[in-house]
């Protein structure tokens, strides 16, 4: 059987506990053991890069990092592939977006590099936990004006949870322009067309020499679909959304409140996992 060298991992909802943490020491004591194994371990989020390494900060360690579920991927503080929206399709799907009843009330933030700009003011009540993911959250009173980069669009509605209904009337307008996944937490990301968790992964299987075949990966909503499939070991988390579990047959024992992730990591290296 071939042994895994590559391990990929989801932050919320699967790596993190609904409190938003992990246990650090533990994880520090695997990353170790992963390095010393010569196992790499990859940070894969629809989080923009700023907040990933934030939530990781203080762990040493070799980290590497595919963030806006996967149109930037970070190797060693370098980036190796990027992938922002084309200005002409951001366009035409902000003008979309804002003018189409039902996503005209919708919050939208655009995430840059190490900025995220948004048609949401301080005074909302949804404001704090946007703030919590990105980094130097800016109102703009027109979106279409930021002459920036942008990785993604998020879209997301105060009170609202189940955005399915929603994710597949954009998914039918966007067509094969603009990729839309659910990213949980009742949001939708919009990017190019071709972007994923796994396709961040391949870049980095193809740069390391590592296949399908040796990489475990876990993660628990639609944007972590195709990265479960682009591992021979793709596990969803036992709190996974359906999205997530029908794309593999692996489902970890426990959820992300208990550590499931960290627990499929031990088990790999204590060679329960094959």
């Amino acid at each position: 059987m071939t042994e895994i060298r590559l391990i990929a991992s989801d932050i919320d909802g699967t790596f993190l506990n609904d409190q938003r943490e992990f246990d650090r020491s533990r994880f520090q004591a695997q990353l170790d053991e992963l390095s010393r194994r010569q196992i790499k371990f990859v940070v894969a989020s629809g989080n923009q890069l700023a907040h990933c390494q934030e939530v990781f900060a203080g762990i040493e360690g070799d980290l590497t990092f595919v963030a806006e579920d996967g149109a930037l991927t970070v190797e060693q503080g370098k980036v190796l592939d990027e992938n922002p929206l084309k200005p002409a399709l951001l366009r035409d799907a902000l003008d979309y977006l804002m003018s189409t009843p039902g996503f005209a009330e919708a919050k939208l933030i655009l995430s840059t590099r190490q900025q995220a700009f948004t048609n949401m003011v301080p005074s909302d009540a949804d404001w704090k936990d946007s703030a919590y993911f990105y980094q130097h959250l800016t109102p703009v009173a027109k979106l279409t004006a930021v002459n920036e980069p942008i990785y993604k669009i998020d879209i997301h509605w105060s009170g609202l949870t189940d955005v399915r209904p929603q994710a597949e009337q954009l998914q039918n307008a966007l067509g094969d322009d603009l990729g839309c996944v659910m990213s949980g937490l009742g949001g939708m990301d919009v990017t190019m067309p071709h972007v994923t968790k796994a396709y961040g992964l391949t870049q980095l299987q193809n740069l390391w020499q590592i296949s399908m075949d040796e990489t475990m990966a876990f993660g628990d909503t639609q944007n972590d679909e195709a990265m479960l499939q682009h591992a021979r070991l793709g596990y969803a988390m036992k709190n996974a959304e359906p999205e997530a579990k029908k794309a593999t047959k692996l489902i970890t024992k426990l959820d992300n409140n208990h550590s499931g992730v960290l627990d499929m990591i031990e088990r790999l290296l204590a060679g329960e996992i094959k």
